[in-house]
């Protein structure tokens, strides 16, 4: 209200547009509402300047016009929805709001100047009022949130590592599990606004990502870690002393809050015991990979709760060697889909190419009206697997919005002579929407209904009695929606399983480009690309209904992964039987990936042979140093071969 009573006191040209801005801007923490408000106006310039220099230029070729516009809309969607993170709507922001000035100014050409310069100012205006609010009135700070859903997860991280300890990592369990990546991911997306946040964790930035980092980390780690221990206790019903004494000891150490002090006395002793395995039959091999895992996981652990101790109080110091750690920590890299970017984009792009052709056909004066939805919603909905549904949602909220805002325009608003009499008719209708909109399930229908209601109620600049021109705009804009429906259903839809199966031909692909040597990104950079990707997929496969996704582990493709990692470090050695063996099985690797992309895997056998002849080379000479190696030779074999047998086929290389 305070956005729509200033844009009214100083006779800006549409206060609706200020008022619609604070409700697009408004997030439950102020940090994220100074951060989107920045991006909202960051958008706005760089849309409104695109019309101002297109509608000039193209005014008397309508058919150029229209190609121009749509191709501004489709290409400033498909790149931002190759950023994930919230600077993507300046992008996304950009695209519609050229069609938004562009399309509304068609008819008055001369007057774009002052349209692009109005929008500004509206959104600029509701941009402040939105952030001072949400500043003043009862903060929530972003900071406040992360160090709580930091300290949420590394508490999840530790009950994890217990269960596997204890043997409590029940299969039921790993739902649970998987729902972790989905939560890192929202951790780095909170990241993203600290920034702006007015907390002292502002300046702990770099902290947070050092924290983000082991959190990546840790769940590649922990599941490897259980996959060894499964392994042992298949082998034997009974542990051997050593790994029962590290049990012990690690369990009683996180027990014990992980403290930062014992790590490189842990470290010694894990070390120690790793070196005393003999590694003579499979139980050895596992068992060096368990300590191995287990010296990763202290590391991690232990530096993730040293790290957290010094978000909650700064005055607790880290160590030298951590400290200039997470100096040198930069932003990590999310999930892209180019190919899907593309195509959202081309949808946009055809979709209100179709919508300019019926305007320009027909000689419709509000045609404008249906570019501009069309536009909008396959914008704001790009990002989801299916966008079909959403836009009939958006269209079915604007058939409940004209109702009631005509109701408004022609029955409640003459008799209004007041601003504090428009307050308090506005309210009823909207203090309940704004509260609906707390309600996760309904957020989207409220927020929608509330933008559609308060857009149908000054779709005009001033308040117009003319309900064949009111109709009519509305109308033009359901027309955009439809087309923009069909289109997106025709081109751009998919189901769930296709979503999921597209998911996991990306980490084929990206496991291809690693095992071939193409993928130079370091371990940490690829676990977060990973991670992200598991957060996506987790949801889609608790959906699917494919028998072919029933039961898929989608934590093995990331723990294959990080063991393509460790052994990239075999390529910087001299040339040796083992690194010969190694690389043999990084070509046989990456072939495997890729045939799965294509749907005509190889012959599983072949890459057994491989991947046991390398295993059986670096346990009879093993270099100086390779134990991750071997380590991840191990969980290579358990991830991809777990039902055949090893020791059969070790003792017959051997002989």
């Amino acid at each position: 209200m305070l956005a729509l009573f200033l844009s009214m006191s100083i006779d800006l040209q549409r206060p609706y547009w200020a008022m619609l801005t604070v409700y697009i801007v408004s997030q439950p923490m102020a940090a994220a509402v100074r951060s989107k408000a920045i991006q909202r106006l960051l958008g706005t310039l760089l849309g409104a300047s695109a019309a101002v220099i297109m509608l000039p230029l193209l005014v008397n070729t309508p058919a150029l016009l229209s190609l121009a516009m749509a191709l501004w809309v489709g290409g400033c969607l498909a790149v931002s929805l190759l950023d994930r993170s919230p600077r993507s709507y300046i992008l996304m922001l950009a695209g519609y709001t050229a069609a938004i000035i562009g399309f509304s100014s068609v008819n008055q050409p001369a007057e774009i100047f002052n349209m692009a310069v109005a929008r500004s100012e509206e959104i600029t205006l509701g941009i402040l009022c939105a952030t001072v609010m949400h500043s003043l009135w009862f903060p929530s700070p972003v900071g406040d949130a992360i160090r709580t859903r930091i300290q949420n997860w590394l508490g999840d991280a530790d009950h994890w590592a217990l269960d596997i300890l204890r043997s409590n990592a029940m299969t039921a369990m790993s739902r649970d599990r998987i729902r972790l990546a989905a939560a890192a991911s929202e951790i780095h997306i909170l990241a993203t606004h600290l920034p702006f946040d007015t907390s002292n964790l502002r300046e702990k930035t770099l902290v947070v990502r050092g924290l983000h980092d082991r959190i990546l980390m840790l769940i590649p780690i922990l599941s490897s870690l259980s996959d060894r221990l499964a392994a042992m206790r298949e082998e034997r019903l009974e542990l051997d002393p050593q790994s029962v004494h590290a049990i012990t000891r690690i369990t009683g150490w996180i027990n014990a809050d992980a403290p930062a002090g014992e790590i490189p006395l842990l470290l010694e002793e894990l070390n120690t015991l790793c070196g005393l395995i003999c590694r003579n039959d499979w139980y050895s091999l596992n068992q060096i990979g368990f300590f191995s895992r287990l010296e990763d996981l202290v590391k991690a652990l232990g530096e993730g709760h040293a790290l957290l101790n010094h978000l909650h109080d700064p005055q607790t110091p880290l160590s030298a060697a951590l400290d200039a750690n997470i100096n040198q920590t930069g932003a990590r890299p999310m999930h892209k889909d180019p190919g899907l970017a593309l195509l959202s984009g081309a949808s946009a792009t055809l979709a209100i190419l179709i919508v300019c052709a019926v305007w320009i056909a027909l000689g419709w004066d509000e045609g404008g009206a249906s570019a501009i939805g069309a536009s909008i919603v396959c914008c704001l909905f790009a990002a989801m697997d299916d966008p079909a549904p959403a836009i009939k949602t958006f269209g079915m909220s604007l058939l409940v919005a004209i109702p009631l805002a005509a109701l408004y325009i022609f029955f409640i608003f003459p008799a209004i002579n007041s601003f504090p009499i428009l307050v308090l008719t506005l309210a009823p209708t909207m203090l309940p929407m704004g509260l609906i909109m707390l309600n996760p399930r309904m957020a989207l229908p409220a927020l929608i209904t509330l933008l559609n209601f308060c857009n149908a109620m000054a779709i005009v600049e001033r308040i117009n009695s003319n309900f064949a021109n009111f109709l009519n705009l509305n109308l033009s804009m359901f027309f955009g929606m439809l087309v923009a429906v069909l289109v997106n259903r025709s081109l751009r839809s998919m189901s769930t399983d296709a979503s999921a199966k597209r998911l996991l031909h990306h980490t084929w692909k990206s496991l291809a480009r690693l095992a071939s040597g193409k993928n130079g990104e370091e371990p940490t950079a690829f676990a977060s690309r990973m991670v992200d990707r598991l957060g996506l997929l987790a949801p889609r496969l608790a959906l699917s209904r494919n028998e072919d996704l029933f039961g898929l582990d989608a934590l093995k493709e990331l723990r294959v992964g990080m063991d393509l990692v460790a052994l990239q470090n075999i390529r910087n050695l001299p040339q040796s039987p083992s690194r010969t063996a190694v690389e043999q099985l990084l070509q046989a690797m990456a072939k495997h990936y890729e045939s799965r992309t294509t749907a005509n895997a190889i012959h599983d056998e072949q890459l057994l042979s491989v991947l046991d002849h390398a295993l059986n080379t670096l346990t009879t000479g093993l270099p100086a140093g390779c134990v991750q190696t071997l380590t991840a030779l191990v969980g290579l074999r358990r991830n991809l071969f777990p039902q055949v047998p090893f020791i059969t086929r070790f003792v017959e290389d051997i002989a």
